[in-house]
């Protein structure tokens, strides 16, 4: 999503995940894994940073510091609490327990109190904490539709960022 943003010409190349070659290039075995120019670079901070620093275009990243302050503490929430407790916890090939339900509603309820009537997570521009929630919510409304009924500000966020182009040009499908 970070490369649509910033206009910024890009190959997904496939790899086997938690193989061999996949383990030299992340020694985790996770993704995203980008190389610019030989130079490897992995995880998501390093790599939306990069993208969003090394590049021209929409500079994703707010000049005020309180500003920079509350894109980092979305991205933490997402990386740290979101992450675990959605993305992880609701499960793909088989229907949500009621716990799983629980864990992940009450991690997006949490969320939902971090939202402001602004059309971005801060402000009126478009950051990386948009593009770091985005597909985490996309993943989970995949997985499980009904997770953010009677959350209005997730709802309204996710129906304007599902109408952008970055958004749709890499929606997957997760099964």
């Amino acid at each position: 999503m970070t490369c649509v943003e910033k206009d910024i010409p890009y190959e997904l190349v496939p790899v086997d995940r938690g193989s061999d070659a996949h383990g030299a290039l992340h020694p985790f075995r996770r993704m995203p894994i980008l190389e610019v120019d030989g130079t490897i670079i992995v995880e998501s901070l390093a790599v939306t940073g990069h993208l969003a620093e090394a590049f021209p275009g929409p500079a994703l990243q707010p000049e005020d510091h309180a500003a920079r302050a509350r894109m980092r503490t979305w991205m933490s929430v997402c990386a740290d609490y979101l992450f675990a407790d959605v993305v992880r916890t609701v499960p793909r090939g088989r229907a949500i327990t009621a716990e799983e339900r629980a864990t992940a509603r009450t991690a997006l309820e949490r969320a939902e109190a971090l939202i402001d009537a602004d059309p971005f997570l801060v402000g009126d521009a478009l950051t990386l904490a948009d593009l770091y929630l985005a597909p985490q919510i996309a993943n989970c409304l995949e997985k499980a539709p009904d997770l953010l009924d009677g959350l209005a500000g997730l709802t309204a966020w996710v129906q304007s960022m599902a109408s952008r182009d970055s958004y749709q040009l890499t929606a997957y499908d997760v099964s």
